[in-house]
């Protein structure tokens, strides 16, 4: 029964990360025998880590027609942008107290070696410190019911991320946002470092909004 246990957790994390790698692409089909060939496994793990994927909202089940990765919709987006922001607003008020200038620093210094990966059109080290940079700031809350409630969100988060950072200079703004509340932390002026990760995570649900209103269907990047 543990291995079994195992094996399912195995293959909802490798699809989930396709998913949210975009690898597999929103709107595009899953084929469970594939899949199934693929992984070297029956469909059974693979029927069970999608069903959790479904109540992730990374998975669609159309009836008649079969099983698709999840198309987020704009009321998806501004709900869970404005969820985020009022959370990482929180959370940067709690964080403040437990943030040591070491952890600060380690983390302004990580955005500078994104900011020259994303010159040279390589986005991997942003997308890492973009998770590092927000998961610490809600680690540090020490509020187990924050970080839990953040946790739920965090998958499509990750993925809806991942969707829209493709485009041009968006990362490049992102990390410049990163740097600038970074540096309210460490001059501990709490109201000023609140107000610049609103203004973050509302641009943040801006731009995504924009793709939305521009594109019919979010499959093609």
């Amino acid at each position: 029964m543990l291995d079994n246990r195992n094996l399912n957790l195995k293959i909802y994390f490798y699809i989930r990360d396709e998913i949210i790698n975009n690898h597999l692409k929103p709107g595009s089909r899953i084929d469970y025998n594939k899949l199934a060939t693929e992984l070297g496994v029956s469909k059974t793990p693979v029927r069970d880590a999608l069903q959790r994927l479904h109540q992730d909202g990374l998975i669609e089940v159309q009836s008649r027609s079969g099983t698709y990765v999840s198309t987020p919709k704009e009321k998806d987006v501004e709900e869970i942008f404005d969820v985020r922001k009022a959370l990482e607003r929180q959370a940067v008020s709690l964080a403040i107290r437990h943030l040591s200038k070491e952890t600060l620093n380690v983390l302004y210094d990580e955005t500078i070696v994104a900011e020259s990966e994303i010159d040279r059109g390589n986005f991997q080290p942003f997308f890492q410190a973009d998770r590092k940079f927000h998961k610490t700031l809600i680690n540090h809350s020490n509020s187990s019911r924050l970080i839990k409630i953040m946790e739920s969100l965090e998958v499509q988060i990750m993925w809806i991320g991942v969707i829209i950072a493709y485009h041009s200079e968006r990362p490049r703004l992102a990390n410049a946002q990163h740097q600038q509340i970074i540096s309210a932390l460490l001059d501990a002026n709490t109201p000023l470092a609140q107000d610049l990760m609103e203004e973050h995570i509302e641009s943040i649900k801006q731009m995504t909004l924009i793709d939305f209103k521009n594109n019919s269907e979010i499959n093609q990047y």
